[in-house]
Parts: structure tokens; sequence; C-alpha cells
């Protein structure tokens, strides 16, 4: 926990070392016998009496997705070692080429722990344990370039910025028929949160004076929200002007954790809706819907501050970073040196502890689904997915074609764009009786590193196993 809550603060999320928000498979959103459909969308029906996940196995989900991908920050040198792009065998232009004017990412996992699904009370209920983790990255063109070109000249670094928040949910969810056309449904959340840790650097401002010094005016703010954590041991640095002396810095390397726990807790709600216009008599085949997810909050009883006042003072700029060809791991050693440099660029000052309240980033659903008149176990969809919040929202509209060849047999081949450009997405879904296998990838993996990071901006992997019970209703 130490080094992820290190890492957060000083942005080493810059080059996707981060594995830790919480997506669900959307390929799989019109799909009738997908498991984890009311996770999409809490009204959505189940096709058999009920289910139940095998503990840990039942859906495991990662997704990466942002306009920065892990190739635009380390590139080969030309001795064909991995470097971080401010190795002196690229040029300006080389190293900048993939770095856009806003890069940001968000890195989800979710790890289903324990679920059941069944019919009752007139209705689908299901229950869900689930750990859930979300990590958000922004930063502005000039950082990059600030940090690569080392010029004489003034940089406008606003805009930088990383969150993270790691909670565990219990879930509660019901849905039911009303009339033949009209399906709702709503689950309730209680949260458990593990961590929180968010910083905002605006206003920001770095000069060149000396070959030496940087001298950077910024206003950032930090808070860590964790019970047992502390600072640590502030380290001491300069202002601009000497006569003013020294003042203390947090030194990210001293941070420490100890004996954690529950941080806080919350409550979050999901809300559903189908509409088949079909059975309502309207255009035969043709259903729309919609769902709003984690919408809720989470109230921390431990938040540690920080801040910079917004005052001048010296940074000794990125001339240390370990760039060069040398022994040991270099990405690993480069990653920490940027990482360690970045923690001076912020300048941050211990603050107050108290309590807190954030809020999820919510997940707005709409969907259109055609069966297709030719052949009835095969429709057409479109499935538009925003997250709301704030500086690291995104849009996303996937088209998909779904076919059930077999009563147990589905898939879905699909393809999105969105704030962070196209992907291809695809899930294949086996669920003979007593058995229920799903695989499948919102934007499908592409080449990786030798130190398994995938290379490509988006990427994803979703897997579950669970037992379903009783006849297909």
């Amino acid at each position: 926990m130490k080094n992820i809550l290190r890492n957060i603060a000083v942005g080493a999320g810059l080059i996707s070392a981060c594995m830790a928000q919480a997506q669900n498979l959307n390929s799989a959103y019109f799909l009738d016998g997908y498991v984890y459909g009311h996770e999409l969308n809490p009204a959505k029906d189940y096709e058999r009496k009920g289910y139940v996940s095998i503990p840990l196995l039942g859906n495991i989900n990662m997704e990466k997705t942002g306009n920065l991908a892990f190739t635009d920050v380390f590139m080969l040198n030309n001795s064909g070692k991995l470097s971080l792009f401010m190795h002196p065998d690229f040029t300006l232009e080389q190293a900048l080429d993939g770095i856009s004017a806003n890069n940001k990412f968000n890195v989800d996992m979710r790890l289903d722990l324990l679920g059941a699904g069944f019919h009752a009370w007139d209705g689908f209920n299901t229950i869900n344990i689930t750990s859930r983790t979300n990590v958000g990255f922004k930063a502005p063109y000039s950082l990059f370039e600030a940090a690569k070109e080392l010029g004489n000249k003034d940089y406008d670094i606003s805009g930088v910025g990383t969150t993270a928040t790691s909670w565990l949910e219990i879930g509660f969810g019901h849905s039911r028929q009303f009339g033949q056309a009209v399906r709702l449904g709503a689950k309730v959340k209680i949260l458990l949160g593990a961590g929180r840790a968010n910083l905002n650097v605006e206003n920001a401002r770095l000069n060149l004076e000396s070959p030496d010094k940087w001298i950077v005016t910024a206003n950032a703010e930090a808070d860590v929200s964790l019970k047992g954590f502390t600072w640590g041991e502030m380290e001491t640095k300069e202002y601009k002007d000497p006569t003013r002396g020294t003042y203390e810095q947090i030194n990210f390397s001293n941070v420490e954790v100890k004996n954690p726990s529950v941080s806080g807790g919350g409550l979050a709600f999901d809300l559903g809706g189908e509409w088949d216009l079909g059975k309502q008599g309207w255009v035969k085949g043709l259903k729309v819907s919609a769902s709003l997810l984690d919408l809720g909050f989470i109230a921390w009883t431990e938040t540690h501050r920080a801040y910079n006042k917004g005052e001048d003072f010296v940074f000794e700029g990125f001339k240390d970073i370990q760039i060069e060809d040398g022994p040991g791991t270099p990405m690993k050693e480069q990653t920490h040196s940027f990482a360690d440099r970045l923690s001076d660029l912020y300048s941050l000052q211990a603050g107050e502890t108290g309590k807190s309240t954030s809020m999820l980033g919510a997940t707005l659903n709409v969907g259109v689904e055609y069966q297709m008149p030719f052949y009835d176990k095969m429709s057409v969809g479109l499935l538009s997915t925003t997250r709301i919040q704030g500086g690291y929202s995104w849009n996303e509209e996937r088209f998909s074609c779904t076919v059930s060849p077999l009563k147990w047999l589905e898939g879905s081949v699909n393809f999105g764009i969105g704030s962070f450009g196209p992907s291809f997405g695809w899930v294949a879904n086996i669920h003979p009786k007593g058995f229920n296998l799903f695989v499948g990838m919102d934007h499908t993996m592409g080449k990786m590193t030798k130190q398994g990071i995938p290379m490509g901006n988006n990427t994803g992997f979703t897997l579950g196993i669970n037992i379903p019970f009783g006849k297909s209703m």
C-alpha cells in the first residue's frame, strides 16, 4: 500500500505501472445468458432460475483505457534497450510524438469475491461481495515537454492530477417485469472504503533561470484517506529568495502505513430499465435500455491533507534522472527516478487531518438492440457508455453484433469509438446445464513488453466461472 500511495502521489501512472476503477464487460451487454448482466443494467433478467459464482473466479475484470500508452513514455533506444522518453538517443520530436495536448488514462479492476442470483418475490434477485479499485491520471503536454527539452523558458504545467480509490462493495439487487414491455431494476450497495489518494496541481508554472535550478510556482493539493497513514519525516528545501530561508517538504519515500484497516463507509445505487418496443406493439424486435451505475459516496474517517502555498520555490529539475544505459533494470530505475523528481516538483507540505467525503465515478449506459428479422438468433446493438468523474470523465460508443446459435452458446463481436480512440471487443459465453464460462475483452490486447505490460492505449480482460441452476426460463 505504501508503494501504491507513493506512486499515485508522484504520478507514476505516467508509465501505466498501476494495475489496480471498476469497469464492466460492455461487450456482453446484449447477451441474454450473461450471468453478470445485472452489473451492466440492474433491470436485466437471467435466463435460468439462478446461479452461484465460484469464489474469486466468478468475475475477474481488469481494464485500462486512455490516450497515453506505455510506448508513448518508454521506447527502444539505439542499443535496443527499453528507456524513458528522456533518453538522449531520442530527439524532442521522437520523444513527444505520441503525447497529446491533454493526456489521461483510467485503470480499473473488479474482483467478485462472492455472488449469487435467484428468482423469487416476483423478480430476479442478486447478492454480491466485490473488491473494486479505480485509478485515474491526467497531465498536459507541457509536463513531458519540460522534462525532455530542459529549455530556458516558461512552461505552463497546470492540470496534472492523479486519483485512486479502493473499496469493498456489498450489493443487493432486485428487478421485475411491469406489464409485457417494461422491466425495471435497482441495486443498493454498502461500501467499505479501503483507501483513497488524490492529487491536483493547478496554476503551475516552471521556469529555468539557470542551468542548475528551476523555479516553480504552483497551487497543489493532495489528500490521502487511509487509517494508519503518516507522511513520515519531512525534508528541507529552499525558497527562490535565499533571504527567506528554508521550509519542510513531504518526501514520499518516507510515507508510512501502519496497521491499515477499514477507512470509511458509504452507500451507492444502481438504477436501470428496459423497454421492449416489439412487445409494446410498435417495432418488432426493437429494445431500448438505460442504466445509471455507482451513484453514491464514501465518507472517510481519517483524511491526511497536504498542499502547496503557491509560492516560488527551487526545483533542481530532471537532470539527475537515470536515463543512460547502465547496470540493473533500466526501466525500473528510470521509473523510480522520474517519480522522485515529480514529487519534488509538487513540493507538498503536510496539512491538517480530518474527515472527508468523496463521490464515486458514476457510469451512464444507454443501449438500443434490434433483432434480425431474417434470423431471430442474431441481433445488432449500439451501447453508449459515459463515465462521469470530473477531469477523468470519458465516453464510448460500441457497435455490436450478437449471435446465439445454441441455447448454451452465445457471443458478440463489437467495435468501439470514443474519448480514447477506436477499439475492437469480443466475448464468448458458454453456459450448458450446471456450468458457465465466459471470457472477453472490450479492448483486445495487442503486443506486450518483456515485462508483461500492454503496449497499446486501451486493453482489458474479463474471465468468469459460475454455476447456474435450474432450466432456462
